[in-house]
């Protein structure tokens, strides 16, 4: 029998494992498309076709060849731009898209080497730079434009609400499904609920991150509520369900490049993410400080290993 001599191309090993990722976003994304219209689906478009770009031109500055499968940009692209409201400007999903890939990722030497979430940072410089774009959320179903957004129906959302002192007004089913004005693909929490299943079962995230991160939020809002004239369960509903914090979760805190290996140290940093999560919500200057909240912690994330290593290393040095 002859044998081929032909090379198979190689696949980069994040590939299936982004791949997943990529999959999971795509429920959002329909949603997204379902209450607002094509203009998410431009959104997206527009977002992954950047990535692609930026990719092609660092492998061309650099002199090597373009790998199509190393496709972490794609993932980090859709993350962020779900995160964005229905009617935020193209420039600014091409501008928040080119700081994740440009700056996020390739000037720390490109996957699986930047210490800090692409997608976090791109929402972190989009904020500061725009504020008053990102903080308006289009009502569901009103009349978003794919081009034209002028139409459309603007709202502060349940986590602005919470932050300027009041209660927001949500029926829980809705709160749940994500028919309320927010993020375009991070209010749908049964449909996050659904993928991070999926997402456990491919071993793509972890459980005791997010679990940690998650109930460190809902401890200090129920323990220290930022109304104190509300009902304490009311306000744990809004601060879990609210502010893309079960997105967050999902898709950015268990990032493996940024976040630790050691099980105990994800536990930890879970905590910590959780506890500067609540504290930008309480005194920080945007509703949404979630992606700061990680940004910084992200900064701790070598140093949990190094620690929490040690510790457990000596657990099991000790004679039985």
């Amino acid at each position: 029998m002859k044998q081929d001599n032909k090379k198979r191309p190689v696949r980069h090993p994040e590939f299936a494992a982004n791949c997943d990722m990529l999959f999971g976003l795509f429920p959002l994304a329909f949603m997204a498309v379902y209450l607002y219209g094509l203009r998410p689906a431009l959104m997206l478009a527009v977002s992954l076709l950047t990535a692609v770009i930026c990719d092609f031109l660092v492998a061309k500055m650099r002199g090597r060849a373009y790998d199509s499968s190393e496709n972490s940009s794609l993932v980090f692209a859709a993350a962020f731009t779900l995160m964005l409201p229905a009617t935020a400007g193209l420039y600014i999903v091409v501008a928040g898209v080119a700081v994740a890939v440009l700056i996020g990722k390739h000037v720390f030497g490109g996957a699986g080497s930047y210490p800090f979430h692409p997608a976090a940072l791109a929402y972190a410089a989009v904020t500061v730079s725009w504020p008053n774009q990102i903080f308006r959320y289009p009502t569901p179903f009103s009349n978003v434009g794919i081009f034209d957004t002028s139409g459309a129906t603007l709202s502060e959302s349940s986590a602005h609400i919470l932050r300027a002192g009041g209660v927001p007004n949500i029926p829980s089913l809705d709160l749940i499904l994500g028919n309320y004005a927010g993020p375009m693909g991070a209010t749908f929490c049964i449909v996050i609920a659904a993928v991070a299943v999926y997402l456990l079962l491919k071993r793509r995230i972890t459980f005791e991150l997010p679990a940690a991160f998650l109930l460190t939020c809902g401890v200090i809002s129920f323990c220290f509520p930022r109304v104190s004239t509300a009902a304490r369960a009311d306000l744990l509903k809004y601060e879990l369900l609210s502010g893309a914090l079960i997105y967050t979760a999902v898709f950015l805190l268990c990032e493996s490049a940024t976040a630790p290996k050691n099980r105990l140290a994800r536990v930890v940093y879970g905590v910590l993410t959780g506890f500067l999560t609540m504290m930008f919500r309480y005194y920080g200057s945007y509703e949404l400080g979630v992606c700061f909240a990680l940004l910084l912690s992200n900064a701790f994330s070598g140093y949990l290993d190094r620690v929490c290593s040690k510790i457990t290393f000596g657990r099991r040095a000790k004679p039985v």
